[in-house]
């Protein structure tokens, strides 16, 4: 039995025990933002002397709000609400799907109400840009769908601040799949099984969504254990009818 099947194994032992209708927020983040649109290929690099590498290159528009007293929103009177300020980013990563590790680096705008009250906020306020390194070892090798990035952001005539951030990709949770629990004896079990014992009620919102019972990890630390939870997506969480990747970032 491989790693992977062994814990399916542990934590459906356990999903009787979990706490049924346990809370699904996740912990309070310092800005939370929504990937919008992103335009991806896959190349090969022959790094000097070495043999060629499968890299993943991508660029990407994101959005959101970062609370006040952040690098993205220093001052209330930058703030669009009481939720913060709007952000708007234009990132770019480069990561090796040998290793699933890699870069990222982009720019960012803080913008309030413009020439249009009934649209979003589109006027420039706050410039500046980030860069950081990228693991998406989970996502890329494991198949568990969360990536991570440490980093450091400077706004304009700012200093560097460091930054962490978690990429939740959105699953299915009610997917099926089969796993092997003893030599030649497989069983099925869903997405939400392997990742959320701890959260096993479906989104309660699933007939909004064609029945499909659409989540982010949680607390990704305990992905695929008995402690794993889900957070239920949303309906402000899709972009014309797709669920979007959530980028949860804390300075």
């Amino acid at each position: 039995m491989n790693p992977t099947s062994k814990r399916i194994v542990a934590i459906l032992g356990l999903v009787g025990v979990a706490v049924a209708g346990a809370p699904v927020l996740a912990s309070a983040s310092d800005a939370t933002l929504y990937e919008l649109t992103e335009n991806m290929k896959l190349v090969q690099r022959s790094p000097k002397h070495r043999p060629p590498v499968a890299r993943r290159l991508a660029t990407s528009a994101i959005t959101g709000v970062a609370a006040t007293g952040t690098p993205l929103c220093p001052s209330p009177d930058l703030a669009s609400g009481p939720a913060g300020c709007a952000i708007n980013v234009l990132g770019s990563d480069n990561v090796s799907l040998t290793t699933g590790l890699g870069t990222l680096d982009g720019n960012f705008t803080t913008v309030i109400q413009g020439d249009n009250p009934v649209d979003g906020p589109e006027a420039v306020v706050l410039k500046g840009e980030f860069h950081g390194q990228m693991d998406f070892s989970p996502a890329i090798l494991h198949d568990v769908p969360f990536g991570t990035v440490v980093g450091k952001v400077k706004a304009d005539r700012g200093r560097n601040r460091n930054f962490t951030g978690v990429f939740r990709l959105p699953f299915a949770g009610d997917f099926e799949t089969e796993v092997e629990v003893a030599p030649g004896v497989k069983m099925k079990v869903t997405l939400r099984q392997i990742f959320c014992p701890a959260t096993p009620n479906p989104n309660p919102f699933a007939a909004l969504y064609g029945g499909v019972d659409l989540a982010y990890l949680d607390n990704v630390e305990a992905a695929t254990t008995p402690a794993g939870r889900c957070l239920d997506i949303q309906p402000n969480e899709l972009s014309l009818g797709t669920p979007l990747v959530r980028f949860d970032i804390d300075f």
